[in-house]
């Protein structure tokens, strides 16, 4: 999909003319934007305080690098498994475990007490 509306209908253009290059868009778009920002960021502030950026890791952030890590192996298992085709069956079992994972964020963070 992408971060906004304008990458969705760059994935869709890319995807009509070179299937496997709008696959590859719908991974690239958000990693480059995430590696950047955080980055560019990142070296922003060390550079102005002249301290390393302290990041807080919490219960949920752990839960959710993890969920989304099997999700990644798991779809760069399959997906060469499969002759690089991707089943509507394969589409429902990734948005299902990312709603598992979702209700499991929210369950981990209630009961950490962390929201009012």
């Amino acid at each position: 999909m992408g971060n906004s509306l304008a990458d969705l209908v760059a994935n869709l253009s890319v995807a009509k003319f070179a299937p496997i290059m709008g696959f590859s868009a719908c991974f690239g778009s958000p990693m480059l934007n995430i590696l950047l920002g955080i980055g560019i960021s990142g070296s922003y502030v060390t550079h102005q305080t002249g301290a390393p950026y302290e990041l807080t890791y919490s219960t949920m952030l752990f839960v959710s690098t993890i969920g989304l890590l099997i999700l990644l192996a798991a779809t760069l298992v399959y997906v060469p498994l499969n002759d690089y085709h991707l089943t509507r069956r394969w589409g429902i079992a990734l948005v299902s475990f990312y709603l598992i994972l979702m209700i499991t964020n929210i369950t981990v963070e209630l009961k950490s007490g962390s929201v009012s």
